[in-house]
């Protein structure tokens, strides 16, 4: 008779737990809007890229999409926070074959630090689905603002962002495509899979010769 009501009880319970475990479970995609982790001396990050590497590319959380790394791209692996986090001095690794440099999801906060800096020698930007809003979290400015202030910096510069139309964050780099930058922007919606999908999805080469990728892959603007 205990045994039955146990086995009811769980039953019972068991929906309630399977919802508070989710809801404590962490977005791959959303760092937390607040102030990012500080930075210390002991910070800086001991990765570098092969001179061979033609692309750095900065990874998710969890390590989400780290797969792309190897065959001619550098993706240094980070923890979700810390001394080798997201914030920390991982944006500035040396990649000093790299003409490419793209972020996915998370990884858009190392990939916007670089490009505001100007610690790279990158002349390509590549944004996978960032899905995220980060607001004026960039001592005072927003993504696209830096992203734009990059580009103002050398005309030769090119960005490009490659989104899904379900994710969040995407609009106001979008709207950079009718600015005054919009001659080096180029976009890609994708309107199938989800955001944990969309690395295997897209391929290495969206990193190794994006121009070759959006020709084949995204000549509508859509994902093909």
């Amino acid at each position: 008779m205990l045994r039955a009501f146990a086995m009811r009880w769980l039953l019972k319970t068991m929906p309630l737990l399977f919802l508070v475990a989710c809801a404590a479970a962490p977005a791959d995609d959303e760092l937390d809007p607040g102030d990012p982790t500080e930075e210390s001396s002991a910070a800086a990050t001991t990765a570098t890229c092969r001179s061979s590497d033609a692309a750095l590319f900065f990874h998710g959380m969890n390590g989400y999409g780290r797969e792309l790394g190897g065959g001619g791209i550098c993706a240094p692996a980070m923890t979700n926070s810390g001394t080798n986090g997201f914030w920390s001095t991982v944006s500035n690794v040396p990649a000093p074959g790299a003409k490419v440099v793209g972020g996915y999801s998370a990884g858009r906060v190392p990939l916007l630090r670089r490009l505001a800096k100007g610690s790279g020698a990158e002349d390509v930007a590549v944004m996978l689905d960032g899905s995220w809003s980060d607001g004026r979290r960039f001592d005072g400015k927003t993504g696209p603002e830096i992203v734009k202030a990059w580009l103002e910096g050398d005309s030769s510069r090119r960005f490009v962002l490659v989104y899904l139309t379900a994710s969040a964050g995407w609009r106001e780099y979008k709207a950079l495509d009718t600015s005054s930058v919009a001659e080096q922007i180029t976009t890609c919606a994708v309107s199938r899979g989800s955001h944990f999908d969309l690395p295997r999805m897209v391929g290495k080469d969206l990193f190794l010769d994006p121009d070759a990728w959006l020709a084949s892959r995204c000549a509508s603007g859509r994902l093909e």
